[in-house]
């Protein structure tokens, strides 16, 4: 057991897998100190800090780890309750897993891509994404790098126009599937597993785009958000080529 040991939680502000762990934290009462890295910033620090080039990275219980999907199968391990998987053996444990992977290796990419190549028109907007966030430069000295910060992540996340516009034309079948899933009840029941927090952060960071929000709409997917306190930061209606989108609920 866990007991009163903390974790330290290496995060960007904005980032939605850092979001599915907090959560998975809290759920487990396990306490934790969050250390918000500059943008990039994990690429070299990482390795150093937690063993990773990416985000989330935690250290807990003298082990370091990377990646929300390894973090929350040790958390089910140091603290097994609440569970964030079915039991072994159970018909759905494997669905549920199968489902988190979807979420991590498919889904995880798409407001990405989408966001980067919205910060890139509007870089302004990248800076509501870190008001809650304790980043060790005043605003007003990162303010003038937030274009080039929006290229770096464009550049590191494969961002362009031609797959952000791709991404917004596959996401109604992308939701679809995941309505699907919550009415086969492997998904948005009473207590959350560990695919709805690795899918709720997903659709609740694509809610913050303006643009992409219609396209999630009152969809059953939308529940997932539930799961998660309200987010910080959006960007505006009309920073994406309206040719780009498609209809809402694949009208």
């Amino acid at each position: 057991m866990l007991g009163r040991m903390t974790a330290t939680l290496y995060a960007l502000p904005g980032s939605h897998p850092v979001a599915a762990v907090e959560v998975a934290l809290r759920l487990k009462s396990i306490d934790y100190h969050r250390v918000d890295l500059l943008p990039s910033v994990e690429m070299f620090a990482g390795p150093l800090l937690y063993g990773g080039r990416t985000v989330p990275g935690m250290r807990i219980a003298g082990e370091r780890l990377v990646g929300s999907r390894p973090i929350m199968r040790r958390l089910d391990e140091l603290a097994p309750e609440p569970a964030l998987l079915p039991p072994v053996g159970d018909p759905s444990h494997t669905k549920v897993l199968e489902a988190e992977r979807w979420g991590d290796e498919v889904l995880q990419s798409v407001p990405r891509r989408i966001i980067d190549v919205a910060f890139i028109r509007r870089p302004a907007a990248m800076e509501g994404y870190a008001a809650n966030a304790k980043l060790p430069l005043p605003r007003p000295l990162m303010r003038p790098a937030l274009p080039l910060t929006a290229r770096l992540m464009a550049l590191k996340n494969k961002a362009r126009d031609d797959t952000a516009r791709a991404d917004l034309q596959a996401l109604p079948g992308l939701l679809d599937r995941i309505d699907a899933w919550i009415a086969d009840g492997l998904l948005g029941g009473e207590h959350p597993n560990a695919a709805d927090l690795q899918i709720g952060s997903t659709i609740r960071l694509l809610a913050t785009i303006g643009d992409v929000c219609p396209l999630i709409g009152d969809r059953p997917a939308a529940q997932l958000t539930r799961y998660f306190p309200p987010m910080v930061g959006e960007v505006p209606p009309g920073v994406l080529p309206g040719e780009w989108l498609p209809a809402p609920d694949g009208a």
